[in-house]
């Protein structure tokens, strides 16, 4: 699976090929000030259509449990830790007809990085989107798989997946008590059909493998952009409310 993550943006001082935007934030690690420096360079122009291609390098925090052994003073010492950082790279491209700012990266990625960018502007402004599933439901009307969110007090998310799951009598049931929150539908493009998972923070993956094509991989997620995703998005107003669904890269 391929994740793309499209963001409106609100400022961009775009730079010359070559140049880049850059910022740095403190971020804590177990009480010690760590900085992280957030790098988008400008590597091409119309790289393919209308899209800027750029690399985007930073650093995000993983949250977790364990530990190492090292050396200090000629003696194995084990230092347990509870988080760390994890240096990222990754293309991003910019749609310079749209105003639109794509990320080739996970969804834990985009957001750390976009936490950053947030955090100490530095010539670019990025908003989220939020998709509408009832809009896209209404305009779509074959489904692979799908997660539904919010089914029960106890249930927090819910998974379907097999061929015309619209059709069953579970894929009903839980569309009346619950709310989508991905879905992956059949698209036609270039005389092909393709599988592609949308999210509600206005993502696109691409689960068939492609073999690194990467100019059909943009046409595709463009043509999705285009026919559907722009008719059913709107800008995410800030909110406390994550939207962690698993399964979706």
């Amino acid at each position: 699976m391929k994740p793309f993550q499209f963001y409106l943006i609100k400022d961009f001082r775009r730079p010359a090929v070559g140049g880049s935007l850059q910022n740095e934030v403190q971020m804590t690690f177990s009480g010690e000030a760590e900085d992280v420096r957030t790098v988008l360079t400008l590597k091409a122009e119309k790289f393919e259509g209308p899209l800027d291609f750029l690399r985007v390098k930073s650093e995000i925090r993983h949250q977790t449990f364990g530990f190492i052994k090292t050396m200090v003073e000629m003696k194995r010492h084990k230092i347990d830790f509870a988080e760390y950082l994890e240096p990222v790279d990754f293309p991003a491209y910019f749609d310079t007809t749209q105003n639109l700012m794509i990320f080739q990266a996970p969804k834990k990625v985009c957001r750390g990085v976009l936490q950053h960018l947030k955090k100490k502007p530095c010539g670019i402004t990025l908003a989220e989107v939020e998709v509408d599933f009832v809009k896209v439901m209404q305009l779509t009307r074959e489904y692979f798989g799908v997660w539904f969110k919010g089914v029960s007090t106890r249930v927090q998310a819910a998974a379907l997946s097999g061929n015309q799951i619209q059709e069953d009598s579970l894929f009903k049931t839980l569309q009346r008590i619950g709310s989508v929150s991905n879905l992956t539908i059949p698209w036609v493009f270039g005389g092909a059909e393709h599988h592609v998972m949308l999210t509600s923070r206005g993502g696109v993956i691409l689960v068939q493998n492609y073999q690194d094509n990467i100019g059909l991989e943009l046409q595709l997620v463009m043509d999705i952009q285009k026919r559907l995703l722009q008719k059913v998005w709107h800008e995410r107003k800030s909110s406390k409310e994550d939207d962690d669904v698993p399964g979706e890269p």
